[in-house]
């Protein structure tokens, strides 16, 4: 037991220096990030939400703004009030609230792994997750996915951690898991789906209950009694977080975010989606676009992890019929069909998707969790130490390489592809890279490197040049010095930004690029334009 308690000890405390490595890592380079396409839309209406409060619930513009009235606001209300505390602007405000929403992913990552399968899963999983390009780089600022799987990752937390308590589960538990899911109901509305998961999780449990004892009335009995503990706090906590950040919900309860769920299973969005070097419109995907997707963006090793913890929660569920060993199986098959029914049920609705899984990433936390459990598994069954080391040898190597990719594409490691399409240098003109304009910001660092090299620092700043934008204008807009100027027309515009796979048809000279490991992530082009002018710059 002394033993047992000394690893416990150890791999918690890696798990912490871990954790602790990480928010480091992101304090010091969270600026490194740019604005991305959505961030502008969503800054906005958390300042709307904002002012719905602050009016006494009268300023009713947050209800009607665009489509994000039919999303809560959780992270951009509280965007709003983290910005007006901290010394920086307003993005980079959001971006440090952006990581550290996706560091609480992370715990609730190696929580989950550790209470599935022991510390040192924990740990593998936390390190696997860490690893994912995909979810590390949407971390410091993706306002949407991320905090929507960080909450989804705590719920499923809260959903195993009750089992074994059932069905005098502590309201205590109830009520934590209302928070998370009602901060996931927060951001999106698709967080109803941890409701349907929490039935399925009870409805199993019960099954098993009844299947044990045979007998109705005490199977009725443990219903009431978990309902009431468990899922009815669960529930009132959840949905009164939800509407204390939605305004729009507010004006119905029931009916708008009913409202809002229909409307996102089947929002009708045609727009032109690259996928396998052909355009399809994002209403007519082929099925398999989101399972491609998932195949050649996650690591390679982690792949076949995920696909062995699959496996491996499969083979454990004979287990069921253990009492002693229920509350484990029924935790990793949860686990297991929240990494994998979203994908399904995508697939089997025909939703509308664009950029590749970025809507998914709440599928990676479980993801990670599999993979993890499946490596301690596989280290566990080697029949000797010499075996193990050499297993864990190979994987040092294999993380070497894999980390110093992640730090060249800093800081645009959401681009990655695995080998199997030839990473991203494969992936060009076959698949999106910066579909978020990322690299915006890098790319005004180098336009204004060019133009100061050509003119001379005093000559740079005596002149006034006009910037036209593919796309999200702010991604590059709130990076320009104080004599570049945005317009809207291109045939008044100098200089022309744009992410490589899109706007393609404007030509110019170019004058700078974004690239990493040899391939363009967004280009600057120099038009035929106006002359910049000389002299004294016109006020805006």
């Amino acid at each position: 037991m002394l033993a047992t308690r000394k690893t416990l000890w150890s791999a918690d405390w890696l798990a912490a220096a871990i954790l602790i490595g990480l928010a480091a890592l992101f304090v010091e380079t969270v600026f490194d990030y740019g604005v991305t396409w959505d961030e502008d839309v969503h800054d906005y209406y958390g300042h709307l939400v904002l002012q719905y409060y602050s009016s006494g619930l009268t300023d009713l513009s947050a209800t009607t703004w665009q489509n994000l009235y039919q999303y809560g606001a959780g992270f951009d209300l509280t965007a709003q009030l983290v910005a007006s505390l901290l010394p920086f602007g307003q993005f980079e405000s959001r971006h440090v609230l952006n990581i550290a929403v996706a560091l609480v992913g992370f715990i609730g990552t190696w929580k989950l792994a550790r209470l599935l399968g022991g510390a040192r899963a924990g740990v593998l999983a936390l390190l696997l997750l860490a690893t994912m390009p995909n979810y590390y780089g949407h971390g410091f600022n993706n306002p949407k996915d991320v905090p929507f799987a960080a909450a989804t990752v705590w719920a499923l937390y809260y959903m195993v951690l009750a089992l074994p308590t059932l069905p005098r589960v502590p309201l205590a538990l109830g009520a934590k898991l209302g928070l998370a899911i009602g901060l996931a109901l927060s951001v999106r509305v698709g967080g109803f789906l941890l409701f349907a998961y929490l039935g399925l999780l009870l409805g199993a449990a019960g099954l098993l209950h009844w299947h044990a004892c045979r007998d109705l009335r005490g199977l009725l009995g443990w219903s009431l009694l978990t309902g009431g503990r468990f899922v009815l706090p669960a529930l009132l906590v959840g949905y009164a977080v939800m509407l204390a950040f939605w305004p729009w919900a507010q004006l119905s309860p029931l009916r708008h975010p009913l409202h809002s769920l229909a409307e996102f299973s089947h929002h009708a969005f045609g727009m032109p989606v690259l996928f396998d070097g052909d355009y399809y419109s994002s209403d007519a995907l082929p099925w398999f676009y989101l399972p491609s997707y998932l195949l050649i963006r996650l690591p390679e090793v982690t792949l076949l992890l995920a696909l062995l913890g699959l496996a491996l929660a499969l083979a454990r569920q004979r287990l069921l019929g253990r009492p002693d060993a229920r509350p484990a199986a029924l935790g990793l098959a949860l686990t297991a069909f929240a990494a994998v029914f979203p994908i399904g049920y995508a697939v089997a609705i025909g939703a509308v998707l664009f950029d590749g899984m970025r809507h998914f990433l709440f599928v990676l936390p479980p993801l990670a969790c599999l993979a993890g459990l499946a490596l301690d598994r596989l280290l566990a069954w080697l029949p000797d130490r010499g075996w193990r080391v050499g297993l864990a040898a190979c994987l040092a190597l294999y993380a070497s390489y894999h980390v110093s990719l992640m730090v060249r594409l800093h800081p645009h490691q959401y681009v990655y592809y695995n080998a199997l399409v030839g990473g991203i240098g494969g992936a060009q003109q076959r698949y999106k890279l910066d579909y978020w304009a990322n690299s915006y910001a890098e790319a005004v660092t180098g336009l204004k490197r060019h133009l100061v090299a050509r003119y001379g620092r005093a000559g740079f700043e005596r002149r006034r040049f006009n910037v036209a934008v593919c796309g999200p204008s702010t991604s590059a807009a709130y990076f320009f010095p104080g004599n570049f100027y945005l317009v809207a027309d291109r045939s008044l515009a100098n200089f022309f930004i744009r992410i490589e796979e899109v706007c393609r048809e404007v030509g110019g000279r170019e004058v700078a690029r974004v690239e990493r490991l040899g391939v363009r992530l967004s280009t600057v082009l120099e038009l035929a334009g106006p002359r910049q002018s000389a002299g004294r710059l016109p006020p805006l």
